[in-house]
């Protein structure tokens, strides 16, 4: 058991320091100047899991399978879907925001402000992953992120693929992040921005 257990520590560590996000085109260089960027998460017509399900399809397997449960109550479904509308409306910006100023000094990158610049994040893919004791699965998180002028969205200054970046490789979150869905899935939009700000301090040196 130990030994599984040490393969499974080194095989998510390997995979954390392996996720990279791509720039596509445009320049990281725009915001060298900037102080405060605002940010935008778009959640619309998501795919989930291997099968690229519906959000509409995977929660209704969802609420399958917690009312399959005989502890269960019509109660624990409605519980899980309000804390998974709580996440999609406000945590996974705040994991996103909290990831990506996690070592910014000079630009603060926040949500419904009024700055020249919008960064935006449209979620295309997810991966829920799975906990099982001592066992878990990482979510993953696929997007496309863009650089846009506030008020010009067709104005685009860079463009970046994040694929597949899984919730992995931050020490600071609590265990108890990774027991529900909507937990692990907020740490790869945590993930995402911390990858995406080490990319763009890179470049501004």
């Amino acid at each position: 058991m130990k030994k599984l257990l040490l393969m499974l520590f080194v095989s998510m560590c390997m995979i954390a320091y392996s996720q990279k996000i791509t720039l596509v085109s445009g320049d990281f260089s725009v915001l060298k100047d900037q102080t405060e960027v605002n940010v935008e998460l778009v959640f619309d017509n998501v795919l989930f899991q291997a099968e690229n399900l519906s959000e509409t399809k995977y929660l209704e397997n969802r609420k399958n399978e917690i009312l399959a449960n005989p502890k269960n109550t019509k109660d624990d479904w409605v519980k899980w879907n309000d804390e998974w509308t709580a996440f999609k409306e406000t945590k996974y910006i705040e994991k996103f925001l909290k990831g990506i100023n996690h070592k910014s000094k000079n630009i603060v990158f926040k949500n419904n402000i009024q700055s020249k610049y919008t960064l935006v994040v449209k979620t295309r893919w997810i991966y829920a992953g799975w906990s099982g004791g001592f066992v878990m699965q990482p979510a993953k998180l696929t997007s496309e992120i863009k650089l846009v002028e506030t008020d010009n969205h067709s104005k685009i200054l860079f463009n970046v693929d994040s694929p597949m970046i899984e919730g992995v490789g931050i020490r600071e979150n609590p265990n108890k992040e990774y027991i529900m869905e909507y937990g692990r899935i907020s740490v790869a939009y945590e993930k995402t921005g911390r990858l995406l700000w080490k990319d763009i301090a890179k470049q501004n040196k």
